[in-house]
Order: C-alpha cells, then sequence, then structure tokens
C-alpha cells in the first residue's frame, strides 16, 4: 500500500520519503518472508514504518528519527492510521539506540544518515535473528557512489561511507548480498 496523503505531505514540506519501487520491494519482502519484527534506522514521517506495519505478518516495528520535528509528525501519522500498538517510535541518535538495544530483528531498513551505514553495521548484524536480512537505502546516491555522477566535496565523506558499506556487505562470506537499482539503489544482505 502506497499511503497517497503522506506522499503529498512528504513532496509538499520537502521530506524524502522511501521510493515507491523501494517500498513496493520492501512490502514484497516482508509479504513473503513472514517478517515479524522490523528496525527503521530513520523515521522521517513515518512513511515507511506505517507501510511495512500494514503487511500482517509484522507485528512490532522499532524506529529511530532524530529530527524532532518529523519524529512529531511521524507520532500523527502513526495515530492517524491507528498503528501505535505496533509501531514503536523513539526520537534519539540511531547510535545511541543502537548501543542500547537488546532486541533482535527479522528485517532491518537502514534510511537513516548514509555515511553512517558502515559504522551502524557490525551491531546491526549483531541484531539480527538468523536469517535476518538488512535492506539499505539509497546505496548509489544519485549516482555519486558508483561514480556516473561527480560527488561534489560536501558529499565525499558520506559517498566514502557509502562505498566502504557496500565493499563490506559485498566481501563478507557470512552475509548474501545483493544489490539492485531500483529507487536510489539497495542492497539486501541477509545473514547465511
Amino acid at each position: 500500500m502506497i499511503l497517497t496523503a503522506l506522499k503529498v505531505y512528504a513532496k509538499q514540506n520537502n521530506i524524502p520519503i522511501t521510493k515507491d519501487e523501494t517500498m513496493e520491494f520492501i512490502i514484497d519482502y516482508i509479504n513473503t518472508h513472514k517478517v515479524e519484527t522490523v528496525l527503521e534506522i530513520g523515521t522521517a514521517i513515518a512513511y515507511g514504518s506505517i507501510n511495512m506495519a500494514m503487511c500482517d505478518s509484522v507485528k512490532k516495528i522499532d524506529t529511530v528519527e532524530i529530527s524532532t520535528d518529523n519524529y512529531r509528525q511521524a507520532l500523527i501519522n502513526i495515530a492517524k492510521y491507528n498503528l501505535l500498538d505496533k509501531i514503536d517510535a523513539r526520537l534519539i541518535d540511531a547510535k545511541w539506540f543502537l548501543e542500547e538495544c537488546d532486541k533482535k530483528y527479522d528485517l532491518i531498513y537502514l534510511d537513516g544518515p548514509k555515511g553512517q551505514y558502515i559504522n551502524y553495521l557490525p551491531r546491526l548484524l549483531e541484531l539480527l535473528n538468523p536469517n535476518g536480512t538488512i535492506i539499505a537505502d539509497n546505496i548509489f546516491f544519485h549516482g555519486m557512489v558508483n561514480g556516473e555522477v561527480v560527488t561534489p566535496s560536501s558529499c565525499r565523506s558520506m559517498v566514502n561511507g557509502l562505498r566502504q558499506y557496500v565493499d563490506a556487505v559485498t566481501h563478507n562470506d557470512a552475509l548474501e548480498t545483493h544489490i539492485y537499482s531500483m529507487g536510489d539503489g539497495i542492497a539486501v544482505t541477509r545473514l547465511k
């Protein structure tokens, strides 16, 4: 389900949300693999978590957001869709959440600060259930990661971090990773 009202709000307020093609992939993945528990890094206005929570198999989503304005709007949206019992949104830096988290997840949707993906990776792998999956969004970052677009100096650190992330998940024998060109690129990494 693609939530039109939230898409309109995001566009009007210049808030990036998951692209349709990517959201449809995630929903299909959840339904096919009967995902029950999800961690989302980067709530924004809860567009992604609401879509995921509407899947029948999903029992609980933990989602973290660092922007106070986005977090407040996310809570409004979650309540509007009557999903407060399924979605636990937290206003916290993902780094701190990951340090204190003691739960395990079937799926981690990584859509927060792109330059931090590589730093989060070791902890994310610890938080996955057996056969769990990480879906990392925006790994092409507008063509900069693969060199199709020249990277401005303001984005170099982030782009280098994304490159390191892709390298780490594709060269680890304990992981199976597939890269898809949909949206702005996603890496689907599964524990073997």
